[in-house]
């Protein structure tokens, strides 16, 4: 059975092409907006809401005035297509899955268009080349693709993007056939996800893991202040303004592409190495509010878990989320007793009723993976099959966000 996937590729388009894209991206801001218009309006009076083939014929009318034939210069299918993602955020909000829609800006750093099959896009690609050629309705020439894999099927859309560093990328959505599934080898395995270790894997073998993490946004810190400084002293719309503001947006778009890269390789190894992954459900959005909030979000926990979730899918394997309230740090693996919260400088602690010394980390996984029902804590004799999987050793240095300073070894 299929799956629906995208696939993008890097895009360089001419002056040309690159001109009459930004007039089908303003088009398209244009349809959007106005449909929002039209919402609103219906709102304040009170109306009947309309529905989209009313907004899609109204819109048709719409374009057949005099001083809106600037529309009839680009292709009607993307203009169609933005009000349909606009109905479709509408239907999202209503039902409480998603905020309310915002008006479009051109002075956004993502803008983008999409083509459907009715708008007659074709795709050119001639063997062992490296390009491929992407030929659009009223823009003159193909736009060159930077070749990097085939597609396995006739795309149904292409979504043409230009990103805030000024870079262009085209998203084909097809239908590709599963690929073979790599062979686990474990049965399950528990994950805490950390700020000073990514991710603490406890296996149900019994070996462990820790990932230290990437942290690409601290590591561009200084780089950073620099262009804001840099920044701030330009004049807004001149052409060092314009350079400078690309020169950041392009240092923010290799910080993604370095957590991305991370954390996919990262989800791709544990997802085909196990067959049942227990991961613990994190409110991002709500860590990011706090003062540990940078470190969260250049942590991409999220970017990690939801990848997790996708191969495991498509592989079929098991991701299970404990809930979020479950007190993995709380609790001895070793003999179940609870202790209350722990401060985060305490990376590691002693049972007080077993005398464990065990990891924070390690004994957080080895938590996750029982809750989750991939692990037995006593066997049929009563003995512990888990033991010293969460045993530390006594060594661990206190350097997790929120810690206190007290907590750091002296070095003199």
């Amino acid at each position: 059975m299929g799956t629906i996937r995208r696939y993008n590729y890097r895009a360089y388009p001419t002056r040309g092409q690159r001109e009459a894209l930004s007039r089908l991206f303003g088009a398209c801001r244009y349809a959007w907006n106005w449909y929002l218009d039209q919402r609103k309006v219906a709102w304040w009076l009170h109306l009947p809401i309309p529905s989209y083939a009313e907004l899609s014929r109204r819109f048709t009318e719409f374009k057949k005035e005099p001083e809106n034939k600037w529309l009839w210069k680009v292709s009607s299918g993307p203009m169609a297509q933005a009000l349909r993602h606009a109905e479709t955020a509408y239907s999202r909000a209503y039902a409480r899955k998603a905020g309310y829609s915002r008006y479009k800006s051109r002075h956004c750093g993502e803008q983008s268009a999409t083509f459907t099959t009715s708008a007659r896009f074709h795709v050119r690609h001639d063997h062992n080349a490296r390009w491929m050629f992407l030929e659009l309705p009223k823009i003159d020439g193909e736009i060159r693709l930077r070749w990097s894999r085939d597609l396995p099927s006739t795309p149904s859309s292409v979504t043409v993007m230009r990103h805030a560093d000024g870079t262009y990328e085209a998203s084909f959505v097809v239908k590709a056939e599963p690929k073979a599934s790599p062979r686990p080898r474990h049965d399950a395995c528990g994950i805490d996800m950390g700020l000073e270790s990514l991710a603490s894997i406890v296996y149900s073998d019994g070996t462990r893991e820790k990932v230290a993490p990437l942290k690409a946004l601290r590591k561009a810190e200084r780089r950073l202040r620099k262009l804001n400084k840099e920044l701030s002293r330009r004049q807004r719309g001149s052409s060092n303004y314009n350079r400078t503001r690309q020169a950041k947006a392009r240092l923010y778009a290799r910080i993604g592409a370095q957590r991305r890269d991370l954390a996919y390789k990262l989800a791709s190894r544990v997802a085909g190495e196990n067959q049942a992954v227990a991961m613990e459900t994190l409110c991002v959005k709500g860590l990011v509010r706090t003062r540990m909030g940078k470190s969260v979000a250049d942590a991409a926990w999220s970017t990690f878990t939801n990848r997790v979730d996708v191969l495991c899918a498509q592989w079929g394997r098991k991701a299970i989320h404990i809930d979020r309230w479950c007190p993995s740090s709380q609790v001895c693996s070793q003999c179940g007793h609870r202790d209350g919260p722990k401060p985060l400088n305490v990376r590691e602690w002693e049972c007080p009723n077993c005398g464990a010394f065990l990891d924070r980390d390690w004994n957080a996984a080895l938590n996750i993976l029982d809750a989750a029902g991939l692990a037995e804590s006593l066997n049929a004799r009563g003995g512990d099959v888990r033991r010293r999987l969460a045993q530390a050793g006594r060594d661990a240095i206190a350097r997790e966000a929120g810690t206190h300073r007290t907590a750091m070894p002296s070095l003199g």
